[in-house]
């Protein structure tokens, strides 16, 4: 067949028409194949079970979580943990006793950062220290407000009594004789008392934290009562553990028997853009602290 030949024939085939019926059934069952391809499942070359895929997630949830509760202040994660040790409080049985083993960890956290040298951390660390603070000036007002206050426990010295030495016994002298001088008698051996020994003294009981309950009233110079001044433990600017309200402050903090704490009281004048402040400084006896009545003064 030549191509002259070939050309003729595929142009004979334009004019040539398929029949109706023939189309028809062509046309279906090309439709039915697509379709049937269509709906067929495509496989990857590689699956993975499902069960191997929440078993995956389930340990990402556990090391995420893991990491977060044990975070310390130089991680990224820390906020994270304040976050949710802060919100399971109220899932506490005895919220105080939660809240003051908070304080304890996180300012113990503080002062290794302060040691490390890493102040930022540190920062963070005093930052939730006062986060725990304004958390118990939250739960505890729900507990008893008169806390046992605990007792020194004296250290009872009890002194031996010194042993009685035996009174010595003096030999009986002989009589004399007409014809013989009478023979010496020795003198009687007294023997020494010993002297005890002073008993060593105890050391005195560690003092152990608890709550106090801070109270006292805040005014300008001229007696007015100062609204909603801030109440924090830094000289410098830092968050506020309490705010007065109409002159009356009112709040809870950790501290042992015998501690010195110093508050200081900042209330910025928004119309003068003045700044009043004052200083207040106790010595923790019991579970009641009053803080007296506290003027501030221009800067």
């Amino acid at each position: 067949m030549t191509d002259e030949t070939l050309a003729r024939a595929l142009g004979s085939l334009r004019t040539v028409r398929m029949p109706e019926i023939a189309s028809d059934r062509v046309r279906d069952e090309l439709e039915a194949a697509w379709r049937t391809r269509a709906a067929r499942p495509r496989r990857s070359g590689f699956a993975i079970p499902s069960f191997v895929r929440a078993v995956a997630v389930a340990a990402g949830v556990l090391a995420v979580a893991y990491a977060t509760v044990n975070a310390s202040a130089d991680t990224p994660l820390y906020a994270a943990r304040i976050a949710v040790e802060d919100a399971f409080v109220a899932l506490q049985s005895d919220p105080v006793a939660y809240v003051t083993e908070l304080y304890d960890e996180r300012l113990a956290e503080a002062a290794h950062q302060e040691a490390t040298g890493n102040a930022l951390a540190a920062s963070r660390a005093r930052q939730a220290t006062e986060d725990a603070l304004r958390l118990l000036n939250q739960v505890a007002p729900r507990q008893n407000d008169e806390a046992p206050s605990p007792e020194p426990t004296g250290a009872i010295i009890t002194l031996p009594s010194p042993a009685l030495s035996p009174e010595p016994t003096v030999a009986p002298t002989p009589s004399p004789t007409p014809t013989a001088a009478p023979p010496r008698t020795p003198l009687p051996t007294i023997a020494k008392t010993p002297t005890p020994a002073p008993p060593k003294p105890t050391p005195p009981p560690t003092p152990t934290q608890f709550a106090v309950h801070a109270t006292g009233t805040v005014q300008y110079a001229d007696g007015t009562p100062v609204n909603e001044a801030c109440v924090s433990t830094s000289s410098t600017a830092g968050s506020c553990i309490a705010t007065t309200t109409n002159g009356s402050v009112d709040f809870w903090f950790i501290g042992r028997k015998g501690d010195t704490l110093s508050f200081y009281l900042t209330k910025a004048d928004v119309m003068t853009g003045r700044t009043y402040r004052g200083k207040v400084t106790i010595t923790v006896q019991g579970p009641s602290a009053p803080l007296g009545t506290t003027t501030l003064r221009l800067v």
